[in-house]
């Protein structure tokens, strides 16, 4: 059962370094912008926050048992420094290799807890990262209305000013 959670906290810090690569490689501007308008237009961020939520929630709480589980086996590996090794251990491989299982056990709780820190420690960047891209998207657009409205007003007077020099010329021509 234990291998199946740690194989899923794998699997989601896969995913998470997947999706991560995804969001940080460079793109033209507006590939990226028409990307994370498609998807800021069907609403993932809201529909996928209940999901991420749980994951979240299951991430914290491995991190939390394999913390425990790395406490558990420090303290017997230290109970049994300070008793000693002389005493025979109940485990066959342990005759030759006295506290082998215990430094086991300590290497994959380390394992765990640096799988589990990792993959919630990604998941708030993506999730940060996922912000930073729509604020630049509305920031792109707000710039870009900016600009259009800008070209509007700079090419009303010079429209203006086109049409007003005809109509000197004219009347210059008329008082001629």
């Amino acid at each position: 059962m234990a291998s199946i959670i740690w194989m899923s906290v794998f699997l989601i810090l896969a995913v998470e370094l997947v999706i991560t690569l995804i969001l940080v490689v460079p793109v033209p501007r507006k590939i990226r912008n028409l990307i994370a308008k498609k998807i800021f237009m069907f609403e993932l961020g809201d529909r996928l926050k209940t999901p991420i939520l749980f994951v979240g929630i299951a991430l914290s709480l491995a991190l939390l048992e394999s913390y425990f589980t790395h406490q558990r086996i420090m303290a017997r590996i230290l109970e049994e420094q300070e008793a000693g090794v002389a005493a025979p251990h109940h485990h066959s491989h342990d005759y030759f290799y006295p506290g082998l299982h215990d430094r086991e056990r300590k290497y994959k709780s380390e394992r765990n807890l640096y799988l589990a820190g990792f993959a919630l420690t990604l998941l708030f960047v993506i999730g940060r990262l996922a912000v930073l891209l729509q604020e630049s998207v509305e920031l792109h657009e707000e710039t870009d209305r900016v600009d259009a409205q800008a070209d509007k007003t700079t090419s009303k007077p010079a429209e203006e000013a086109s049409q007003q020099q005809p109509a000197k010329k004219n009347q210059e021509k008329k008082v001629d």
